[in-house]
């Protein structure tokens, strides 16, 4: 018997698209003996997908006899796995990189790619035990030990494009131009792209960077000094009613810093300030709402209505750590945590993928909990007819046919290249 069936529709999706394959071009390995890089990596998906949150869940699904049996092999033991982790250094991280830029590239002609709203941010991933206990953990601004990854997600999609470890001291911003440049390689080059981003990525360097590859982006603005005077010179005529709310105004205009080499335009909502808050000086009876961008087609209002969207990456960030165990970094050695984020992007996509493609289109919007209790956390028993393994689902559970459907959805995809 087996509590998890539906982990068999997360294998027969990882063997069309070839991932396998893909993770054992991976030489973290210096002897064939033992399980493969492309079983631990795979092994560690399944843990996360299941509900594992640290390398020690691992040790329920290996207890899971009839899932060896479907598998062809064991899960590794949690000790295995900390040593396949520990194994990476950055080489190998970057081939692991490149194994992710094939998968997607695999997943491409599935999916609809004409647009690609690149949604960027950053988060702190804590630790909680003395600074330098775990290499990359440093004190922050909010008094937390953590590390401080940077994130890209797909907005049409929900897909985590790519993710980037960094130390906790690491601004929102740094190494945000090589990382673009690492996003756009995994999407399709006649893809028209966009990116939203906070005030964190605030920067005429990171501003250049997206014209010279031509992406629409609206990004968040400091209110320094500057701003803030820039804002006050604009004609009472200039605002427009806003639909965010009943009482908000939105403007555009075009504005040159002194220390910047052209203009960009400006985009900036004002909010009436609720009877009994507190006011400012500066501000007035207002609270102001300030993005910049390279966009000349949309209005105002269209386009901090579409930049106001961008929130929705909070909530991708929260299904990372809450759902698939993104809020604990289970090692000691920092690329070896790196491994894990990426593995953990990797089973992220694997349940995203699994929604877009072969589940109900109801399902595209649930979340790891619901999916993993209306489809992997399914009882079932394995046995053999006619010399195959026969997997068996109870007639009375409610979404078998969605879930017989769903499997014969993944096994019409054109498979991967070996």
């Amino acid at each position: 018997m087996t509590a998890h069936a539906g982990l068999v529709l997360v294998r027969e999706l990882a063997g069309a698209l070839g991932l396998a394959e893909l993770l054992d071009e991976i030489t973290v390995k210096k002897r064939r003996r033992g399980y493969s890089p492309a079983q631990q990596a795979l092994a560690l998906c399944e843990t996360l997908i299941a509900g594992g949150e640290c390398l020690d869940d691992a040790a329920l699904l290996r207890a899971d006899t009839a899932q060896q049996q479907l598998r062809g092999h064991a899960v590794p033991d949690p000790t295995t796995l900390g040593r396949f982790l520990a194994s990476f250094n950055l080489g190998h991280i970057r081939q692991f990189e490149r194994a992710l830029d094939q998968s997607f590239a695999r997943v491409h002609p599935l999916l609809d790619r004409s647009t690609v709203t690149l949604d960027l941010d950053a988060t702190l991933v804590e630790h909680h035990g003395p600074v330098g206990s775990r290499q990359g953990t440093r004190g922050t601004y909010t008094g937390k030990i953590a590390w401080h990854p940077l994130l890209c997600f797909v907005g049409e999609t929900g897909e985590w494009l790519h993710g980037r470890l960094r130390n906790g001291h690491a601004a929102a911003s740094t190494g945000a131009r090589r990382f673009l440049a690492e996003c756009v390689r995994r999407l399709p080059e006649e893809a028209r792209l966009y990116l939203r981003a906070d005030e964190g990525f605030w920067g005429q360097d990171f501003f250049a960077e997206l014209e010279r590859r031509q992406v629409t982006y609206a990004i968040g603005a400091p209110q320094i000094a500057s701003v803030r005077a820039r804002i006050a010179a604009v004609a009472a005529a200039d605002w427009s009613p806003s639909s965010y709310r009943d009482g908000s105004e939105v403007t555009s205009f075009e504005w040159q810093p002194k220390t910047w080499a052209r203009p960009r335009r400006f985009v900036v909502r004002r909010d009436p300030v609720a009877p009994g808050e507190q006011l400012t000086l500066d501000a007035g009876g207002y609270h102001y709402y300030v993005l910049v961008t390279n966009d000349q087609e949309r209005s105002a209002d269209e386009l901090e209505r579409w930049h106001r969207a961008k929130a929705n990456v909070e909530n991708r960030i929260k299904e990372a750590k809450l759902g698939l165990g993104l809020d604990n970094l289970p090692c000691r050695g920092f690329h070896a945590n790196w491994a894990h984020l990426l593995i953990t992007l990797l089973a992220y996509n694997l349940l995203c993928w699994l929604k877009l493609l072969a589940l109900p289109a109801r399902e595209r919007s649930s979340y790891a909990k619901r999916l993993r209790f209306r489809f992997i956390a399914v009882a079932a028993t394995v046995g053999r007819s006619g010399r195959r393994l026969v997997l068996r689902l109870s007639a009375g559970y409610p979404l078998l046919n969605d879930f017989v459907e769903a499997l014969h959805r993944i096994r019409g995809l054109a498979r991967a290249p070996a």
